[in-house]
C-alpha cells in the first residue's frame, strides 16, 4: 500500500506541473514536466519489476538518482546570483559525477546501490539549496519569500535530502548489502520525504500564479 501513497505525490506534482505549464513554460520550471514524467515511469516500472536483471533493480535506481543529481544540481545553479559561486558549484557537481562513475564502475559497483554517491550528492544539495537561502536572506528588494517558487522548491528539497542524508548515513551499510530490514525501513522513510518534496514542488508551480518574479 505504501508504494500508492509514494507514487500519488509525483503524479500530483506532474499534474500540477501540466496544469501550470502555460505559466512556467519560459522558466527553468518547464524542464519539470518531461523530468516528473520520467520520475513517475521509474517508480511505476520498480513497482512492476520492469528494471529487474540477475535478481536486483538497483542499477536503475543508481542511475536515476544520479540524474536527479544532475537536474536539481543544475536547476539550483540557475537560481543563484553570485556568478563566482556559480562556477565553482557547476565545478563540483561535474567532478561528483566523474567520481560517481569511478564509484559505479570499480569500487561499490553497478549492481549494488552506490551509497557513496548517494550520501556525496545529497550533501552538495543541502549546500546548494543553503546557498540559495542566504542569498535569499540578503536580497536588496523586499519579497514575501512563501509566493517565491524558488523557496518551495528549495525548501522541498532541503528537507528531502537532509532526512535522505541523515537515512543513508546511518543504514548505508544494510542499503549496500540490501538488507530486508533495511528495505522495510527504507519504505517508511521515503514516503515522508517524497510527501514533503512533491508536496512543496506542487506549491511551487502553483505560486506561477502568483509572482512574476521566477527567477527566485
Amino acid at each position: 500500500m505504501l508504494i500508492y501513497l509514494y507514487l500519488g505525490f509525483e503524479v500530483i506534482a506532474f499534474l500540477t506541473a501540466l496544469f501550470q505549464f502555460s505559466k512556467i513554460r519560459l522558466s527553468y520550471y518547464k524542464y519539470f514536466v518531461p523530468y516528473l514524467f520520467f520520475i513517475v515511469l521509474y517508480e511505476i516500472g520498480s513497482y512492476f519489476n520492469w528494471f529487474s536483471i540477475n535478481h536486483t533493480n538497483l542499477w536503475a535506481a543508481n542511475i536515476t538518482m544520479g540524474l536527479s543529481f544532475i537536474f536539481y544540481g543544475l536547476l539550483l545553479v540557475r537560481l543563484l546570483k553570485r556568478s563566482v559561486l556559480k562556477k565553482w558549484i557547476t565545478r563540483v557537481i561535474f567532478l561528483s559525477i566523474f567520481l560517481s562513475l569511478i564509484n559505479n564502475l570499480f569500487i561499490q559497483g553497478f549492481w549494488n546501490l552506490n551509497t557513496i554517491t548517494i550520501l556525496v550528492q545529497y550533501g552538495l544539495l543541502i549546500l546548494m539549496t543553503c546557498f540559495y537561502f542566504y542569498e535569499l536572506m540578503n536580497y536588496k528588494e523586499k519579497l514575501i519569500v512563501i509566493r517565491l517558487p524558488g523557496f518551495w522548491l528549495n525548501t522541498g528539497l532541503l528537507f528531502f535530502c537532509l532526512i535522505q542524508f541523515l537515512f543513508f548515513s546511518a543504514f548505508a551499510y544494510m542499503a549496500y548489502k540490501n538488507n530486508y530490514q533495511y528495505n522495510s525501513l527504507f519504505y517508511v522513510i521515503s514516503n515522508i520525504a517524497n510527501a514533503i518534496l512533491y508536496s512543496c514542488l506542487s506549491i511551487s508551480f502553483l505560486c506561477f500564479n502568483k509572482t512574476g518574479n521566477y527567477l527566485h
